[in-house]
């Protein structure tokens, strides 16, 4: 199963870089609970990457695709590991005044970035045309940020993860 060390590269750079921002240091207890709570990210990115890797032309296997696409993650460790630099490396109110702004610049580089490198995998890797390898990084980036909003919604707000059973009664009638 190689195509499990790559997405488990992608966890470790987010808990580092979230024990970092949220503590100025690496913290085992910070590491594991943040590995723990966002560990769906990984297995998000993965079940979007499938969903485009099927739907077309497959010269490379699904572990070593799996493993090729999260090479292209380079722009948000980048981002990742700058952002987690600087709230290290800051006072808490430097940090609390310009940790917003230099997540979005680093998110925003990372963005654009990262919908090159993607189009440019699912161009040579997968040999996708140019329109083509254009439609799967918009596929792909609709269902992983969507599922990712999805997730975060109901995790980070439990009063809205409690909704879901009313709105789901509403929608088909039938109560829980």
């Amino acid at each position: 199963m190689t195509f499990i060390r790559k997405p488990l590269l992608f966890l470790l750079v987010l808990a580092c870089a979230a024990s970092l921002a949220a503590s100025g240091r690496f913290s085992l207890r910070l590491f594991f609970d943040t590995s723990i709570a966002l560990a769906a990210l990984p297995i998000i990115q993965v079940t979007a990457f499938s969903v485009v890797y099927w739907t077309g032309r497959r010269p490379v296997g699904f572990a070593s695709g799996v493993d090729e696409y999260f090479d292209g993650l380079w722009p948000w460790f980048f981002a990742l590991a700058f952002l987690g630099s600087f709230a290290a490396i800051a006072s808490p109110a430097q940090a609390a005044r310009w940790f917003s702004p230099v997540g979005g610049l680093g998110a925003a580089a990372a963005l654009v970035a990262s919908i090159r490198v993607d189009w440019r995998y699912f161009r040579q890797s997968l040999g996708r045309t140019a329109s083509r390898a254009a439609v799967d990084v918009v596929m792909q980036r609709a269902i992983a940020w969507s599922a990712t909003l999805t997730y975060f919604l109901v995790t980070a707000v439990p009063k809205l993860g409690s909704f879901i059973p009313d709105v789901a009664a509403n929608l088909f009638g039938a109560r829980p």
